[in-house]
């Protein structure tokens, strides 16, 4: 009989696709595999849906804000209460999500062989019932060394950290997005293992879109929410000094006041264009209309750091060529491909316009779909999906041999 894994996550599935990556992978290596998960709209849960036909994963609900009744008010009004809690110093885990207490419950009723952690709440639940079950922890982020400070008063960080310790320490299993996250905890937390790393990166394109010969560089932003302090303010700075002609695209939700703030900034040789977001499956074969992907993450608090941006794999798999900031994370997957990701420092005007004038040039002299080829058969023989599925099957496969 098929050994059960039941993987526990907070959010629906098409917000978080590495969830359905790693079910999808563990499915087809012949496991039993449920996603455990909270859900709050309909829409969104008829995704969830669609993006699980066929897959023979199952899907079960331990908490659904979708209706208007008591016991969604009831939950409601408990997360509201320990959030006020939280700003008073008192920390819980009921102030991380919903029904914190019936997730232990059904966690421990489902008796699965092995349980996979994702996200806040569902790695401190874990951190509870380690000693008692077969418990491995998928550490998305550094939860507790994320957000600014303002944010951060709102979040239980000691009980974050001590979740966190234990996730590294004592699971049957931990791994995180990258190398330099992976040496961060383990150096963090003075601990003797250092967490396993399964890149989150996605399939490949089939082949790459080809760029069009026309007068601008057109660069790619692709964000689930576009706001101030993500740098973007910064690049459209250094676009008006450049003698690059470039028109940007922003693919995400974003406020009209903000619009209206970015277009303020722009000079007349430059243009930008504002787009809705794309279900999940849509996003890939549209991105490969672009020329450069931006990934312009700051490199603090740590999480933002030491992790790698899913945008900057999704650029890739679509063939695209990346600008990026200079992070730890970034820096990592950028050191293992030169010339397909240009990277300057933090705040370095200077270099920024340098790499536009660059890319500028590339794209004027015919090359960038040269550029674009190698970069999409680069990443599918280095950070393909398959290619970490694989990993990520291997490190379950262990545990259960050790266990015999």
């Amino acid at each position: 009989m098929a050994k059960k894994i039941l993987i526990v996550s907070q959010s629906h599935l098409c917000c978080n696709p590495r969830v359905l990556k790693e079910a999808k992978a563990l499915a087809d290596a012949g496991y039993s595999v449920t996603i455990f998960t909270a859900i709050y709209c309909n829409n969104l849960y008829q995704e969830d849906l669609s993006l699980l036909a066929g897959t023979g994963v199952g899907y079960e609900i331990y908490s659904d804000l979708q209706k208007r009744n008591l016991a969604t008010f009831k939950a409601r009004l408990f997360r509201k209460l320990w959030l006020f809690a939280q700003t008073l110093g008192i920390e819980s885990r009921y102030s991380l999500g919903y029904n914190p207490s019936r997730l232990k419950k059904k966690i421990l009723s489902r008796q699965a062989n092995l349980y996979i952690m994702h996200q806040e709440l569902a790695t401190v639940v874990g951190s509870l019932i380690v000693n008692d079950c077969k418990v491995v922890f998928d550490i998305e982020d550094w939860y507790s060394e994320d957000l600014l400070p303002q944010a951060r008063r709102n979040r239980p960080v000691r009980l974050l950290k001590r979740a966190e310790k234990i996730a590294v320490e004592k699971g049957a299993a931990c791994y995180t997005t990258s190398h330099a996250m992976a040496k961060g905890l383990k150096a963090f937390y003075k601990t003797v293992n250092e967490p396993a790393v399964i890149y989150n990166s996605f399939n490949a394109n089939s082949n790459t879109g080809k760029s069009e010969q026309h007068d601008f560089l057109h660069v790619y932003w692709l964000s689930q929410t576009i706001g101030e302090g993500r740098g973007l303010e910064f690049f459209i700075s250094c676009m008006a000094q450049s003698t690059t002609k470039c028109k940007i695209s922003l693919r995400g939700n974003i406020s009209e006041a903000y619009k209206k703030s970015l277009n303020a900034q722009l000079t007349a040789k430059d243009s930008i264009e504002f787009l809705p977001m794309l279900a999940n499956g849509e996003i890939q074969t549209d991105m490969t209309r672009y020329d450069i992907g931006l990934a312009l993450e700051p490199d603090d608090p740590p999480n933002k750091d030491l992790t790698i941006s899913n945008k900057l794999f999704y650029y890739m798999a679509a063939g695209l060529p990346v600008i990026a900031s200079c992070t730890q994370g970034q820096a990592e997957i950028a050191q293992q491909c030169p010339g397909l990701i240009f990277m300057y420092e933090q705040n370095q005007a200077a270099e920024l316009i340098k790499i536009l004038d660059k890319i500028g040039t590339i794209s004027q002299t015919g090359n960038l779909n040269l550029l674009k080829t190698q970069v999409l058969n680069f990443y599918r023989s280095n950070f393909a999906w398959p290619i970490e599925a694989a990993k990520l099957v291997t490190l379950i496969n262990r545990i259960f041999e050790t266990a015999g």
